[in-house]
């Protein structure tokens, strides 16, 4: 297999975030500088993975700082997902939701992206300053009840856009999985033994994602990232930053996936998620009249399929694949075995988690 890529289709720009945001410590925010940022860490990741640590909780989208595709080195952010940040960013705007404002680019342009160069595949953005700090600081928790509610009610406002409907894609075919497996055990890698033990709780999550997604309401564009690292408390209230994870998702399958990342200390749905937050959350988002959904363990198949995902990147990256540096590598290691540890866990403890959704 070499240095390419065995996956069918790349992950989506969440778990391109959680790579490289955690694998290299990068992030964009300085004027006119080259982006090398990627995904923060997933529903699984441990504490401060999911996060950004060299994330600044007062400096937010300086007019002037570039603010692009997230993505690893030599990575790019394709024009369509562009064109879907821009579709879903412009009706949240219009809608009254609290973002950065984005500044109108120069031409040629995709959506609120500017595409220096024609013939090119990377654009960049760039948007106002806003100014505030995020949920994941000292002192965040006594203002949890208000941003809780917040959070809850944006849900439901971007789930009502007029953003079309869909099918987000499957996770991987376990058949995928295999061989990722083989190629490690034939080159005689550590992930190997992580990456097989993972196996079992692999197929388990993705039965139950394919059979949750036969019977879903279509999907629209939600954000895909809404945690308490990318709601900001401003001078003017709550605002939400870092739109250019938007992808299509079931509404009522996002809410409950935000609800338990803000139910749990590290973002982190390993331990057993508030109900505090949980339930004033989901209660706000249907009140204002979000989509709802069963309350069974298909309402975690959002949280499972970006799991998937993001998981499925990592080993990627352990593998080597598309010259992976040895950082990305290790990287890729820690979590497929943090992975194969937690994935079982929140497998056995969806049936009890149900209960919070009623």
């Amino acid at each position: 297999m070499g240095g390419e890529n065995p996956v069918r289709r790349k992950p989506g720009a969440a778990e391109r975030r959680r790579a490289a945001d955690s694998a290299d410590g990068t992030r964009r925010r300085h004027d006119r500088r080259r982006l090398r940022t990627g995904p923060t860490a997933g529903p699984l990741a441990p504490a401060g993975q999911r996060g950004r640590p060299d994330r600044q909780p007062t400096t937010r989208h300086h007019p002037g700082a570039v603010d692009g595709p997230y993505r690893p080195p030599a990575q790019r952010l394709a024009p369509r997902q562009a064109r879907r940040v821009h579709r879903l960013q412009r009706a949240a705007r219009a809608a009254g939701i609290a973002m950065p404002p984005p500044v109108p680019p120069p031409a040629p342009a995709v959506g609120y992206w500017h595409r220096p160069d024609p013939d090119a595949p990377d654009v960049v953005r760039v948007s106002g300053w806003l100014d505030g700090h995020d949920l994941r600081g000292p002192g965040a928790g006594a203002e949890a009840p208000a941003a809780t509610g917040w959070v809850g009610r944006t849900l439901a406002r971007i789930a009502r856009l007029d953003t079309g409907g869909g099918t987000p894609e499957p996770p991987h075919p376990l058949a995928e999985w295999q061989q990722w497996v083989a190629e490690a055990e034939a080159g005689g890698l550590p992930v190997a033994a992580p990456a097989r033990a993972l196996l079992p709780a692999v197929a388990d999550a993705t039965a139950l994602v394919a059979d949750a997604q036969r019977t879903a309401p279509a999907a629209v564009l939600v954000h895909g990232d809404t945690s308490r690292a990318n709601v900001l408390r401003t001078p003017d209230g709550y605002a939400l930053i870092d739109w250019e994870t938007a992808r299509l998702e079931v509404p009522w399958w996002e809410a409950v996936d935000v609800a338990l990342r803000f139910a749990t200390p590290s973002s982190s749905p390993t331990v057993a998620p508030d109900p505090r937050t949980v339930r004033p959350l989901l209660t706000a988002y249907l009140d204002a009249g979000g989509p709802p959904g069963p309350a069974d363990p298909t309402a975690f198949a959002g949280l499972l399929r970006s799991q998937l995902a993001f998981t499925a990147w990592c080993l990627w990256l352990a593998l080597g694949h598309r010259a992976a540096t040895p950082e990305q590598r290790a990287f890729g290691l820690r979590l497929v075995t943090a992975t194969a540890r937690d994935l079982p866990r929140v497998l056995r403890s969806l049936a009890g988690w149900t209960a919070l959704l009623r």
